[in-house]
């Protein structure tokens, strides 16, 4: 959106061919539907929706963690509204406005909050904004101040979409890095409880078989001790 941005803002220059910058707008126009509707996970699409399919709620929920409470297991996750990152919505109903393709004033460069019924004729859409025809009149170029307005607003929206997405990133990753410290600290106290420590386990075998040594030649001390009182006798 940003290149895009900056095609309008060079259009804005007297005696462009603003045709060919139209080329160039076309093309980025283009590389944006096509990105945003192969951003597909798991069968999920937050940035091209159909907000009027069956079954379709703004309102995604993501697994942020695993509770252990006594015996039993419970699965908690956060609730993420994605209304806020849409850019394509194929809904042809009033609620329908995706970033890139809602209407827009053609003066302020806002959203509607709506689809109007009948866009009035300075209604404009960025996904579909041609400025190959514009002139160097007062009108058109105010029509092109519109366009780069709605266009800076645009980034401003999706920005704060990925704001409210970094946020769930950035719990998920906390959860995520606690999990791994438990899994280690848990990993290591097994550890302790069942291998062996080799160096205490040697140094108790040494011991073990010294003392039998020990007790071997006490035995035998004391065999040849009474085999020497008995000879006295004889």
């Amino acid at each position: 959106m940003t290149k895009i941005k900056d095609k309008l803002v060079a259009a804005a220059q007297p005696g462009l061919d603003r045709a060919k910058i139209q080329t160039e707008i076309t093309e980025l126009q283009s590389q944006l539907k096509g990105m945003s509707d192969a951003a597909t996970l798991q069968g999920q699409n937050w940035l091209s929706v159909d907000s009027e399919a069956a079954g379709y709620n703004a309102t995604k929920k993501i697994v942020s963690s695993i509770a252990r409470s006594g015996g039993s297991i419970s699965v908690q996750s956060i609730s993420i509204d994605t209304s806020s990152m849409v850019l394509f919505d194929a809904s042809t109903q009033d609620d329908g406005v995706g970033i890139i393709d809602a209407y827009r004033d053609g003066t302020t460069g806002e959203r509607h909050a709506t689809q109007p019924g009948t866009p009035a004729a300075t209604d404009f859409r960025l996904s579909t904004m041609n400025i190959s025809t514009l002139t160097d009149s007062a009108a058109h170029l105010a029509t092109l101040d519109g366009y780069i307005k709605a266009a800076d607003l645009a980034i401003s929206e999706m920005a704060a979409g990925a704001t409210t997405l970094g946020a769930a990133k950035a719990r998920i990753d906390i959860q995520q890095s606690f999990v791994s410290s438990l899994k280690n600290s848990i990993e290591s106290g097994i550890s302790q409880l069942v291998d062996a420590d080799m160096n205490a386990e040697s140094t108790r075998l040494q011991a073990l078989q010294v003392k039998q040594q020990l007790g071997i030649q006490a035995l035998a001390i004391a065999n040849s001790s009474s085999q020497s009182i008995l000879s006295l006798f004889r």
